[in-house]
This record gives structure tokens, C-alpha cells and sequence, in this order.
């Protein structure tokens, strides 16, 4: 079976953390082990998150003026590879053979979202921290009601440049490690965009590009829920792709949070996908057996 497996960035660098490399290897290495029975048996792909980290590197970026600043897009490319280093070194733990590509997604420059940043990225904060100078096409706002973040513009992906060099390395028996961090956004002529696609969106359209049968967003709640954080919250557990739009329409879900998960979700089933799972890492083996998480359908 070929899957597709979407790490989110703070599953590899949890909220509060530091950031150091050794506890991201370690982050990495506790995920992997969680999906070591799958990588060894099925066709893999992991993607992942990388707004905890790109967001580190901005804030690097204004404490001093004594390095040249890079724009988003070179950013990514950092990150896909800074993250994809320590996935492919858990991967190698296992004994299997893992390729860590550096994914181009393409995108339209004229996207309407590089007017009104929607895509929350580094870390959390009680209030917006007025010394700190976003970068233009940028702004602090609530994320979710957890805190402040830095929101950048995330345009939709529109295609994966590097798909046909995925399933190559798939049918060799690599587990891929791509499209980190949403991957990184470029115009249909190569060139780079200041921009942080959104990572569910890239994983849901790589999926479709390479004919995955199944596609998992590995998050840090464990299942998708109605009413999430309120006394009334419910857990929903398997349902149909209809009933998934019904609640997305009634703003049951958090933008940049699981709103995201389950649109891209519903993208896939509609391009032929056969199942969509949301869960925590912890509890994938049980979701994946429709035990715990969420289950979308066609």
C-alpha cells in the first residue's frame, strides 16, 4: 500500500521546547518508532510541518543585521533540510533506507493570499510582541486561541515538482522524506515566492499526484472533534465525506489548525482517494485500525 504520512512541525519540535538539535533528533526518533511497522511494510512518504522552525529562523534573523537576511522561500529550503536530516537519521535506526528530497511546489504569484497572511508559524506568545518587525506581507494574531503567532502569506499549491521523482524512490524501496514544510513556493517559471504553504494542503496534493491509497495527518490532538475545547466537545470517529464538508461549512474546525487537515482531506477523497485518518502519533497503529482518531471516507 502506498501512504502518505504528514508529521506536523510540532510533533518534531513540541510547544515550549527549545529547539536544540538533540531533543529534535529526539522528537524525530520517538516518531519514527511509532511508525516503524508501516515504513517497513508499505510504501512511505513523510511530509512535515516546519512552522515552529522557519519562525525560529525569522526571529534569528532580526537579532542581528550582521548576516544577510534570507527571504521566505530560502528559509523553507533550510528547514526541509535541517527536519529531513533528523527524520532520515530516526529512519536509518530502523535499518531501512530513507532519501530526504528537497520539494518545489508550485504556486500563482497573483494568489490572493500573498495580500492577507493566513499560515501561523513560530512560537507562541501572551501578546503580540510589538519590538519585534514583521516582515512585509506579515502580521501577529491569535492562533487558534493558544497565542500569538507570526502569520505569513500561504498560497494554494498547485503542483508538486518533484512527484515523479517521489514515486521513483518509492518503487526502490526508499521511504521519502518530502514536501517539508509545505514545501518550498515557487512560480510556474522556477522562481522563489516569500511565502509558507500550508503543510496539509502540499501533503493532500502530493498524495494525489502519486496515487497514495491512504493519507494520515499525524497532529497534537487525537481526533478531529465538533465544538474542540468546549465543554460540549465531541469527538467524531468515522464519517463520510459529506458529513466532513457539512461540519467545515458550519465552522466546526479552527482555521490553521484542523480546519486545514480536513479541507485537504476532503480534496483527496475527491481526487480519488480511498481513506483519510487524523490522529495523534501515539495512537496511530489503533487509529489506522479505525480504533482511535478520525476516519473520513468517500
Amino acid at each position: 500500500m502506498r501512504i502518505v504520512i504528514a508529521l506536523g512541525g510540532n510533533a518534531l519540535l513540541p510547544k515550549g521546547a527549545k529547539g536544540t538539535a538533540e531533543g529534535q533528533l529526539v522528537a524525530a526518533k520517538s516518531a519514527i518508532s511509532r511508525l516503524e511497522s508501516l515504513l517497513k511494510k508499505d510504501q512511505v512518504v513523510l511530509t512535515h510541518g516546519n512552522g515552529p522552525q522557519v519562525g525560529n529562523l525569522l526571529i534569528q534573523q532580526q537579532a542581528t543585521s550582521e548576516v544577510a537576511p534570507m527571504p521566505l522561500d530560502v528559509l523553507d529550503a533550510m528547514t526541509q533540510g535541517q527536519i529531513g536530516y533528523f527524520i532520515a537519521s530516526a529512519v536509518s535506526m530502523t535499518g531501512l533506507h530513507s532519501a530526504t528530497l528537497i520539494t518545489r511546489v508550485v504556486v500563482d504569484p497573483e494568489d490572493a493570499a500573498f495580500k492577507n497572511p493566513s499560515k501561523p508559524i513560530g512560537p507562541f506568545y501572551a501578546e503580540p510582541p510589538i519590538a519585534q518587525n514583521p516582515q512585509p506581507g506579515t502580521r501577529y494574531s491569535m492562533d487558534a486561541g493558544r497565542g500569538y503567532r507570526l502569520f505569513v502569506a500561504s498560497p494554494e499549491p498547485l503542483k508538486i515538482r518533484e512527484h515523479d521523482a517521489i514515486s521513483v524512490l518509492l518503487d526502490n524501496g526508499f521511504v521519502v522524506i518530502a514536501v517539508g514544510g509545505g514545501g518550498i513556493p515557487i512560480s510556474a517559471h522556477g522562481g522563489g515566492l516569500e511565502a509558507v504553504i500550508d503543510k496539509d494542503r502540499a501533503t493532500s496534493l502530493l498524495a494525489s499526484e502519486i496515487n497514495a491509497d491512504l493519507l494520515v495527518f499525524v497532529t497534537s490532538v487525537d481526533a478531529a472533534y465538533l465544538d474542540f475545547g468546549k465543554t460540549s466537545q465531541k469527538a467524531l470517529r468515522a464519517l463520510s465525506a459529506k458529513d466532513a464538508a457539512g461540519h467545515v461549512a458550519a465552522g466546526h474546525f479552527a482555521e490553521g489548525s484542523m480546519k486545514p487537515k480536513v479541507e485537504a482531506a476532503l480534496r483527496f477523497l475527491q481526487g480519488g482517494g480511498k481513506r483519510v485518518v487524523i490522529c495523534a502519533i501515539e495512537e496511530i497503529e489503533a487509529a489506522l485500525s479505525g480504533q482511535a482518531g478520525t476516519t473520513i471516507s468517500p
